[in-house]
């Protein structure tokens, strides 16, 4: 039997992505914006890796140059443009019922501007200029890459969690729980004490899968100490609202979350020990790294552009504006950092001289970033989860699917949302029904009206 519209749509994750990055070509703005981004971030990974490559040579001084100035150029364009539409100020970015060429021409002049601040930043700020593309872009970046999959494994949890909580599904959760919380605690011990102190010869057995695995822990043990201090903060949140929401279905939520985010962290820390101090891109890293930056775009482009269309804001564009900003921040700062990881290049003397001692530190501090930002950004996601988005989604899936929740089915959060008024709506005291509150520009007769009293068809005058 054929599928319209292809057979991702049977797959939830494909059809997730696909649907995600339909966002970035509605509009012809929006194929512009994603045109910029592409070759902006293309050429910004391409010319890194020929910089690796051309170490110490006349070459690589132009190269570095042209990857400044072109990788930033495309930052700072949708810089300003989420700047403009985030105040308001549509008109300076776009030409609202205006020809295409108008806009298009405008957005040229932008990009001419772009290039001339990306000049003169690297002029007057030097090599300050990029803590602003690594605080506002790299970092972001990685904060939405977790409220991203926090938000995913829950709702991937809501898909399948009961609408009411009972003992079988608080025991199962708690088991689930546990297992988490377990597994948090593991790779703390493991990452703190066991391997890089030896411990039982842990860090010896580890060594001889990943070479630097105690080398690494060392270089990066008091930023893992921070990370892992967060992990346990979450752990502690996550079992403080486990008890909250224990006789719940939302219980389900938590521990899945627990379990999902201690994945995360055996990851990233897997990556930190098996990281080398040499830059290498095979087949495999580019292809799972275009996998996941558009899972990210689309996930990321349509969590944003969701949020602002329920705000109303006037214009669509910040939605793609603010995620093509973030993701070409970060990728032209993940460039610079694996470049200067590399011996010999002149960005990774520049940083050697400035503002880093050790090139290979901060390479290894891609992975722990991730380590201290998923867990604190899973808290809030979390949290917010739980207490506002969670019982509106099982609304909705049951509003869907044409399902009738009653109050014996259904928990106490979600039989409270069932009976909020919704926006621009009235409830009445005295009944069950809602009724909508007149629109005040609408013409209204009332008592003081001339025509007299209304009188019915057929009814004779006065």
């Amino acid at each position: 039997m054929a599928i319209k519209g292809g057979f991702y749509l049977q797959i939830p994750i494909l059809s997730g992505i696909v649907g995600g990055l339909r966002v970035f070509f509605k509009t012809r703005r929006y194929v512009a914006y994603t045109i910029v981004f592409v070759a902006t971030t293309f050429m910004a990974l391409f010319v890194s890796f020929l910089m690796t490559q051309t170490a110490g040579t006349p070459v690589e001084d132009i190269l570095v140059y042209f990857f400044a100035y072109v990788g930033s150029t495309g930052t700072i364009y949708f810089a300003l443009g989420t700047f403009f539409i985030g105040l308001g100020l549509d008109r300076v970015w776009i030409t609202r019922r205006g020809r295409g060429r108008i806009t298009e021409m405008k957005g040229l002049a932008w990009m001419a501007v772009s290039f001339a601040i990306s000049v003169f930043m690297s002029i007057i700020l030097g090599e300050f200029a990029l803590l602003f593309f690594a605080l506002f872009c790299w970092v972001g970046w990685i904060a939405f890459q977790a409220y991203l999959s926090t938000r995913t494994s829950l709702r991937i949890a809501t898909l399948v969690e009961p609408k009411k909580g009972g003992v079988l599904v608080g025991a199962g959760s708690l088991i689930l729980l546990l297992i988490g919380l377990g597994m948090i605690g593991a790779e703390a011990l493991a990452a703190l004490y066991l391997i890089p102190f030896d411990v039982f010869g842990m860090g010896t057995m580890v060594e001889g899968i990943f070479a630097n695995a105690m080398t690494n822990i060392m270089l990066q043990y008091s930023n893992l100490v921070i990370a892992y201090v967060a992990m346990g903060f979450f752990a502690l949140v996550m079992l403080v609202s486990f008890v909250r929401y224990a006789r719940r279905g939302a219980s389900l939520n938590i521990a899945l979350l627990t379990i999902f985010i201690a994945f995360y962290a055996g990851y990233f820390l897997v990556n930190v020990m098996r990281r080398v101090d040499t830059f290498g891109m095979t087949p495999v890293d580019i292809g799972m790294s275009i996998f996941f930056l558009l899972y990210a775009m689309s996930g990321i482009g349509r969590t944003v552009t969701e949020a602002v269309e329920k705000s109303r804001v006037r214009t669509r564009d910040f939605g793609p504006l603010l995620t093509f900003f973030l993701a070409s921040g970060f990728f032209f700062v993940d460039s610079i950092i694996a470049v200067q990881a590399t011996p010999g290049t002149a960005i990774g003397m520049w940083f050697s001289a400035g503002i880093l001692g050790t090139n290979y530190a901060l390479f290894l501090f891609r992975d722990v970033a991730k380590l201290i930002a998923f867990p604190i950004t899973a808290i809030f996601t979390a949290l917010y989860y739980l207490r506002v988005e969670r019982s509106e989604r099982i609304i909705e899936r049951a509003e869907e699917s044409g399902e009738e929740l009653r109050p014996d089915e259904v928990d106490k959060e979600i039989i409270e949302e069932m009976q909020r008024p919704e926006e621009g709506e009235s409830y009445k005291e005295d009944t069950d029904e809602y009724e909508r509150p007149s629109d005040p520009r609408r013409l209204s007769v009332d008592k003081s009206r001339r025509l007299g009293k209304a009188k019915r068809f057929g009814e004779d005058e006065d």
